[in-house]
């Protein structure tokens, strides 16, 4: 695994769609990877005085800078957009399994725009990204979320699952982001813009 694999990519949960996007080699020179690409991205797509609960927002899932090089205790992961606490810039980070796994599916970060007309989550394979109906997850805490998520996809390897409960479903401005049953990025109300 490399420290940088050179693309992102971007869901569009209103059309129900996905693309790719080449991360040219200029802009790892001035913004880095982790929390640096994540800004100049959000920076770009989210236009000025965007509702940070409407579909103009972004929310980004991007493994840490060091992720991928060989340094120890790097495993951090940070949810970013724009925070529907504060109305600025909103970050969170948390430790687990998630950094390793974004970087594993081939990117530098995973970004969310939109808003489905019904739950969803976003299931990588090695054949590919894939929204899946969450329907059945709704209403569910977050370790029950995890649980099932773990269980419907389960493989060779053991999948990495960033989920919410019912404070984020319900677009508590306090909740947050939970992985590895119970790791918590819980800054800045991600968990409402997720919901």
């Amino acid at each position: 695994m490399a420290a940088t694999t050179g693309k992102v990519l971007w869901v569009d949960l209103t059309r129900g769609t996905w693309s790719e996007e080449a991360i040219p080699d200029s802009m790892y020179r001035n913004f880095l990877s982790g929390l640096g690409l994540a800004s100049a991205l959000l920076y770009r797509e989210i236009p000025a005085g965007a509702d940070p609960l409407g579909p103009d927002n972004v929310l980004g899932f991007v493994s840490g800078l060091l992720t991928g090089t060989g340094s120890l205790f790097t495993g951090r992961w940070m949810a970013v957009a724009k925070s529907p606490l504060t109305g600025t810039w909103g970050d969170s980070n948390c430790g687990g399994t998630l950094a390793p796994a974004i970087k594993q599916c081939g990117y530098d970060g995973i970004y969310f725009k939109g808003i489905s007309p019904h739950p969803v989550y976003l299931y990588i394979s090695p054949h590919g990204p894939e929204l899946r109906d969450a329907t059945a997850l709704w209403g569910k805490d977050a370790i029950e979320t995890e649980d099932a998520l773990m269980q419907a996809c389960a493989g060779k390897k053991r999948p990495a699952v960033a989920c919410i409960g019912q404070a984020g479903e319900n677009l508590s401005l306090i909740s947050g982001i939970v992985n590895d049953r119970g790791r918590l990025a819980a800054r800045s109300g991600l968990g409402a813009v997720m919901g």
